[in-house]
């Protein structure tokens, strides 16, 4: 939103770079291969991606947020990095871990944002900080392909213990593609 001083409407240089990015407004960048195979050997089997085009970028079995999820599934989801959406998705998978399922989400390091202090970290069970930027992939994607901000991964599943881990992304491309 721009900001206002003495009545003028202006933006500061965060939204106005936003607001002329090209890519800003698109939602098809996809979790790397590496990276999904990391994480379902860590933290799955992953059964089910929640945020993906089916037919175009399937690693696992693709479903929708706006679809019941299967009772006792793990379930991946990257969703569009607004708030307003990974907070719909966060929502989604505590409910679904009520029902004794686990939710894992690839999201933009925002921690300090007010809108995900409030709606965000009471639930956080486990948050996995990645050092390195992620090359997502797709057609969206800039020449070298880094996202604009660091990414953590966070998991929520039924047992409810709650803890931290930080993996460099140099080593965890190393583990996976050995």
């Amino acid at each position: 939103m721009p900001s206002s001083h003495m009545g003028v409407e202006r933006m500061n240089k965060a939204e106005a770079f936003l607001m002329n990015h090209e890519k800003t407004k698109l939602n098809d960048f996809r979790t790397p291969e590496y990276l999904m195979k990391w994480i379902d050997s860590r933290f799955g089997p992953v059964d089910y991606d929640a945020a993906c085009e089916p037919g175009v970028n399937n690693l696992f079995s693709p479903l929708r947020l706006e679809q019941v999820w299967p009772i006792g599934s793990t379930v991946y989801s990257n969703p569009p990095y607004d708030a307003p959406s990974i907070i719909k998705w966060f929502n989604k998978g505590l409910k679904h871990v009520e029902k004794g399922g686990t939710h894992i989400m690839l999201i933009p390091n925002k921690l300090c944002q007010k809108s995900f202090i409030e709606s965000i970290h009471p639930f956080i069970q486990t948050i996995v900080f990645i050092g390195g930027r992620v090359n997502f992939e797709g057609p969206n994607i800039t020449k070298g392909g880094s996202s604009r901000s660091g990414s953590i991964i966070l998991i929520n599943e039924p047992s409810g213990i709650r803890e931290w881990a930080y993996i460099n992304l140099c080593e965890l491309k190393k583990e996976v593609l050995k």
